[in-house]
């Protein structure tokens, strides 16, 4: 009985049926090189609890692109704040550039009717996405591309409007050209971290300071080799960079999933200092292969979400559901010790379900379900048998159709 309060105020809404009104809410002014401007129905803070935060990104062919981070009260589906960023003409948002920025993931396919498509919306953002932003939403990092030299460097853009640039420029000297991306916020709003990478192929992670010189704090270094696609995130409190691929961080900052070259998924304990999470690198126990798992996220320090890990599950009973897996328990082995796996938390359907968002107490998730080109949204409790609650309100269709789910708070 206590699962059923806490969920169903989450499907109350204002009404069913589709609203197709646009979630990037009102576009910054155009021809402006760096900023923000707050938009849709409210402006300020953002709540620190009580939100699910999204992000959408727009890449019109003759105006600046534009980011906008929208908050929406899960109780009603409407947008309690927005603000939208316009992306610094000299900032990378395309992978045509062949440099690595969270910015290009966020802004892939990050269009209306992506919801729709035949593999559904994305799941719930890997931790980097959410690492574009400080914990305020009130600055982006950004990592900056001079079309000349092709040397990159870092920076952001912050609330009043004005594009810091941090990386100094080019030297005159004969040297490597600078290479810095991966940007990603410190919580905290401190410093904005980055990799580098030198002629080498060699990788190391830094952060530079957004006050004072900008000064450089270096973090980790190694060979970058076989980490194509491999992203920058940030662990704990002190803050230390993890660079791998789909990093998921837990909420204490102590353990992470990634998907590791030659190995697959495995659950790494974050190092004390920074790191590469790469075959021989770090310590990591690899999932195992009848935990069929797909990380999703975590639910408690311990717990991680999965789902099919190639989209469709070995066991019928768990055919596009869900389930939990206790990393605590894993030890190495091929097969999963007895109580690591829970059991389906939705009934096996022929729908796509995807997990849209976690609550920050883990007790539920938010998942899309596409049933044909109908798209539908659930809310469930995260316990084994759970019976999916249809979400009915139209302001969810607007909020999570369209681009990433950032973070519930």
């Amino acid at each position: 009985m206590a699962v059923a309060a806490v969920v169903l105020p989450l499907v109350a809404g204002c009404g069913g049926g589709h609203d197709g009104s646009d979630a990037k809410g009102a576009k910054a002014t155009a021809g402006q090189q760096g900023g923000t401007k707050d938009a849709g129905q409210g402006s300020g803070a953002f709540p620190g609890s009580g939100v699910i935060v999204t992000a959408s990104c727009s890449v019109p062919a003759s105006n600046p692109a534009s980011v906008t981070v929208t908050g929406w009260d899960p109780t009603t589906w409407k947008r309690t704040v927005s603000r939208t960023f316009t992306v610094p003409a000299e900032a990378v948002v395309a992978e045509a550039d062949d440099v690595a920025s969270p910015l290009v993931e966020l802004c892939a396919d990050n269009f209306p009717g992506v919801g729709t498509s035949e593999d559904g919306p994305r799941t719930v953002a890997v931790t980097r996405l959410r690492q574009l932003f400080d914990k305020d939403f009130s600055r982006m990092a950004v990592v900056l591309f001079d079309r000349e030299t092709e040397a990159t460097g870092v920076g952001y853009v912050d609330a009043s409007g004005k594009l810091t640039k941090l990386s100094g420029e080019q030297g005159e000297g004969f040297g490597d050209t600078p290479k810095e991306e991966n940007a990603v916020f410190a919580q905290d709003g401190s410093a904005v971290w980055f990799t580098e990478t030198d002629s080498s192929d060699h990788v190391r992670i830094a952060s530079r300071s957004v006050t004072g010189d900008h000064a450089v704090t270096e973090q980790a270094g190694g060979d970058g080799s076989y980490m194509d696609g491999a992203g920058l995130a940030l662990a704990g409190d002190p803050a230390r960079g993890v660079f791998g691929k789909e990093v998921r961080i837990s909420p204490n900052g102590r353990r992470a999933t990634a998907f590791i070259t030659w190995q697959g998924y495995n659950v790494v304990d974050v190092p004390q200092r920074g790191a590469l999470l790469k075959a021989g690198r770090v310590k990591a126990d690899r999932m195992p292969f009848d935990a069929d798992c797909h990380p999703n996220g975590w639910v408690d320090d311990k717990t991680v979400l999965c789902g099919p890990r190639l989209g469709k599950a070995e066991d019928p009973k768990r055919k596009n559901s869900f389930w939990t897996l206790d990393a605590s328990r894993l030890d190495g082995t091929a097969d999963a010790p007895k109580g690591t796996l829970g059991d389906p938390i939705i009934p096996a359907t022929d729908r796509k379900n995807t997990v849209r968002a976690i609550s920050p107490d883990g007790k539920q998730m938010i998942f899309a379900s596409l049933q044909g080109t109908r798209l539908e949204y659930f809310v469930s409790a995260i316990t084994p048998g759970a019976t999916p609650k249809k979400i009915t309100a139209g302001g969810a269709d607007r909020a999570l159709s369209v681009g990433d789910v950032l973070e519930w708070r």
